[in-house]
């Protein structure tokens, strides 16, 4: 488990909700990277060249229709019809003995690098402690009812108000999956007793969003994320002041482009079952914005291409349910018919089937354009907070990051040094000095207790080259380089992350002294 950082604290909308955080910058790894003042607002710009999509297709019985084609699908992009370029089928099913063994994040991207995955996180930010136990109960029954090995890779998770506890890494075991469950102490939710904690509600969920997506971004395969809890409360946006309310936008903004780019459909499962369903905002099934309006966990579900289930007496069905969708999906891919130059945010899609029996779910659109925001107290993101942002996740993080493969190894004779191999594949590369390639990455290497609590902390940019005549991008050859940092007696684990600044994928693997000592760890 780890706790939030400042820079989390400072990033994520502490801002009207509650009282406005000044812009200072508190952690090691965010004055490394301080620049001038007056550096421009961080600005995303994206010009779409294809659009894919994840969708799932049932009949009106609630059952998944296989054997599809092209021509059985029509896509709309802010109304306008828009050409299919490819649909890939879903996943083939294999018997479940057919299935290799995965026992963590590194030998799935080794012997499944394409496997859908699900990840199963306990919400114990926003649930009633009655209701935790109802969830925690309705998950060991799915697991019960599944084979000694599971159809998918799965990831068990739970998050508080401090902390991301990996419960267990991706397996296809359910006696682990049940051991790590019976292992786990609920955190007990006392800031649900009254509504003076919403802001950190909003802070710590979106965090953890945020974290899911940046650690899964490097496996190609689809997500199912199932969120079993309330989610965070209902939240009217237009209370806020503007800049308040534009920097609300900039993180639901980031947070919806992180779960699309790395491929998680969220599903929320509130175990209360006494919730409604969100309605369609609009008639034609078009919106211009899902977020415009009331703000509500079950919105951010539908918008990913997820989807929000309620009922207390077959929870345990519903977990089912995700896990089947995200072995059934299609996949589609087409251009926009309109150049994305323009300054519009949001783009509205749907999908509809010519079989009128049928329903496809997918996200409802994408950003586009995430606009800068004005300097502001409450939220001020340039370029290098948004770097240290996304370092500060990671650092403090104890999920494998898979976007830059590496392997860490200890040097036994120096304790104070380790070895880092990183895959050069992950890396951008770019003509240096003549017959040479080089590539610029940020190293952060993090020791911890046992409590999780950081002791020391190394931070440097680094140019990495290769070689004599080098081809012009190198093979998935390893690239080496060494990282220090003092290994006191009270040191349990060591956290590396690895970022590529050219295409800003992310690395990170944790070292267990006495545990990885002998040998090595890998993503």
């Amino acid at each position: 488990m780890h706790k939030r950082s400042p820079v989390l604290s400072f990033l994520l909308f502490s801002i009207a909700l509650a009282n406005p955080l000044s812009a200072q910058q508190t952690d090691p790894a965010s004055r490394s990277t301080q620049t001038d003042a007056g550096a421009n607002a961080y600005t995303l710009q994206l010009n779409v060249q294809a659009v894919v999509l994840d969708i799932v297709v049932t009949n009106s019985k609630g059952e998944v229709v296989p054997n599809l084609r092209k021509d059985d699908f029509q896509v709309f992009e802010d109304k306008v019809p828009q050409v299919v370029q490819s649909l890939d089928p879903p996943p083939p099913t294999r018997p479940v003995s057919a299935n290799p063994s995965i026992d963590s994040t590194a030998e799935l991207d080794r012997v499944e690098p394409k496997a859908p995955v699900t990840l199963i996180v306990l919400d114990e930010i926003n649930t009633r402690f009655e209701d935790e136990a109802f969830a925690r109960y309705s998950l060991k029954k799915f697991l019960d009812n599944q084979g000694d090995k599971l159809q998918q890779p799965t990831l068990l998770g739970a998050v508080d108000m401090q902390h991301f506890t990996l419960l267990h890494d991706y397996t296809t075991s359910k006696q682990e999956l049940l051991d790590a469950l019976e292992h786990h102490f609920v955190a007990y939710p006392y800031h649900m007793e009254g509504a003076s904690w919403k802001a950190e509600q909003f802070n710590a969920s979106f965090a953890a969003l945020i974290e899911i997506a940046e650690a899964t971004a490097g496996h190609p395969g689809h997500k199912s994320l199932l969120w079993v809890g309330r989610g965070f409360p209902p939240f009217d946006p237009t209370t806020l002041t503007p800049q308040a309310n534009d920097g609300l936008k900039q993180v639901i903004e980031a947070c919806t482009n992180a779960l699309r780019d790395a491929r998680v459909a969220l599903y929320t499962l509130d175990p209360a079952g006494v919730s409604m369903e969100p309605p369609d905002v609009t008639s034609d099934g078009f919106i211009d914005d899902p977020f415009a309006g009331m703000l509500d966990f079950n919105i951010m579900a539908k918008a990913t291409g997820g989807h929000a289930f309620f009922g207390r007496n077959d929870v345990d069905k519903l977990i089912a349910t995700t896990s089947r969708d995200g072995a059934n999906f299609y996949t589609l891919s087409y251009t926009p018919a309109i150049s994305r130059t323009d300054t519009q945010t949001y783009h509205s899609i749907r999908v509809v089937m010519r079989n009128p029996d049928f329903h496809a779910e997918t996200r409802e659109g994408y950003y586009s354009h995430i606009a800068p925001v004005a300097a502001a107290p409450v939220l001020s993101v340039k370029q290098p907070n948004r770097q240290v942002f996304d370092l500060a996740v990671a650092a403090q993080s104890v999920l494998v990051y898979d976007g830059v493969h590496m392997t860490v190894t200890h040097d036994t004779e120096n304790p104070d040094q380790f070895k880092i191999n990183l895959h050069s594949a992950d890396l951008v590369w770019q003509p240096g000095a003549p017959h040479k390639l080089i590539t610029k990455i940020t190293v952060v290497v993090t020791s911890f207790d046992k409590k999780g609590t950081p002791i020391d902390r190394n931070f440097k940019v680094s140019t990495l080259q290769v070689g004599e005549g080098a081809p012009s991008t190198p093979d998935s050859s390893m690239v080496d380089l060494f990282a220090t940092i003092p290994v006191k007696s009270s040191v349990e684990r060591v956290r590396f992350v690895v970022r590529s600044d050219a295409n800003q994928k992310l690395g990170a693997v944790n070292f267990v002294l006495g545990k990885n000592s002998a040998g090595d760890v890998s993503n």
